[in-house]
């Protein structure tokens, strides 16, 4: 089985999360504040800012990848203007989880969609993670 999650990122060691939400007039799925603890004896060096559409209500788990980015896509290319402002001094960029729970298969992705990833013009980081099924 393969199931993916999909989320907008905007990260820097001087980005202020607040800002990105009250620009973009998006609810975040998930915010980091530089020096929030990171494990026991860590801590975060960069904030980040993240939007994967559904802010909390719903688990963010698409059985296609390509679904999971037109759904972000649709949201989020009307905004491209205020979003280039931020690749000058952050990483901005498409996080996918990809869960999987056999070594078969992944994702496909469409040249239409492929198009439309390269004219927003941000990039793109698969996770890949091995689980026992039913993660997201």
């Amino acid at each position: 089985m393969h199931e993916y999650s999909v989320e907008f990122r905007i990260s820097g060691a001087a980005l202020v999360p607040a800002t990105v939400t009250t620009a973009l007039k998006l609810e975040p799925s998930l915010v980091r504040e530089v020096g929030e603890r990171r494990g026991a004896t860590r801590v975060w060096d960069k904030a980040l800012w993240a939007y994967d559409g559904f802010a909390g209500q719903h688990s963010n788990c698409w059985s296609s990848l390509e679904d999971g980015f037109h759904f972000l896509l649709d949201k989020l290319e009307p905004l491209k203007t205020q979003i280039e402002e931020y690749k000058h001094d952050h990483d901005v960029f498409f996080w996918c989880g990809h869960f999987q729970s056999s070594f078969d298969g992944g994702p496909k992705l469409s040249a239409k969609l492929l198009r439309r990833l390269a004219d927003f013009g941000v990039d793109v980081y698969i996770d890949n993670h091995f689980y026992e099924p039913r993660r997201c």
